[in-house]
């Protein structure tokens, strides 16, 4: 009886947490199949812990960078994958062009979940000039029997009017019958 107890316990902690970037196990760790009480309870104190500092990180808002402001005009906002297999990594590039009179600087872009991670120029981008910022999404966990739709968004912050610009990651996620 307590060993299905101990499963409820981690399958709810896997449910809250689901959005976290996993962790893998190196040889010697001890698997979900022989996690005991005690390890579980250690387990929930570390998550409690991982996501109290997530919190923090997440509540500041990072600032766009000083100086004069310009524009910026994504080709599209959106990027849809269609369907994907659960477990499946996939990226986009956002094209965008700078349509202001100054330099254009991304000071910070951030992903909604860590299962989408932004990566994106650092270099001023001049008006009139392209550049591209890429995502990747990972699927893991994400997806049910038959699909399910999940979004996730990208925070863009730049010495822009608007300060941040928000773009979307979505895609029907498949995870095959058990």
């Amino acid at each position: 009886m307590t060993y299905f107890k101990t499963i409820i316990f981690l399958l709810g902690l896997l449910f809250l947490v689901g959005c976290q970037n996993e962790q893998e196990t190196s040889v010697g760790e001890t698997s979900p199949e022989t996690t005991t009480a005690t390890d579980a309870a250690a387990a929930a104190d570390q998550m409690t812990a991982s996501q109290n500092q997530a919190d923090n990180v997440t509540s500041t808002r990072p600032e766009a960078p000083r100086g004069g402001t310009t524009t910026i005009a994504f080709e599209s906002d959106i990027a849809d994958f269609g369907t994907i297999q659960d477990g499946e990594k996939v990226r986009h590039t956002f094209t965008f062009t700078n349509t202001g009179d100054e330099p254009l600087v991304i000071s910070n872009a951030r992903g909604s979940c860590g299962c989408t991670v932004p990566d994106w120029e650092r270099n001023p981008v001049l008006p009139g000039d392209t550049g591209s910022l890429t995502v990747e999404y990972d699927s893991t966990n994400k997806g049910g029997v038959g699909g399910k739709v999940d979004t996730k968004f990208v925070t863009v912050t730049a010495n822009t009017t608007p300060a941040t610009h928000r773009l979307t990651v979505r895609a029907n996620v498949v995870k095959p019958d058990a």
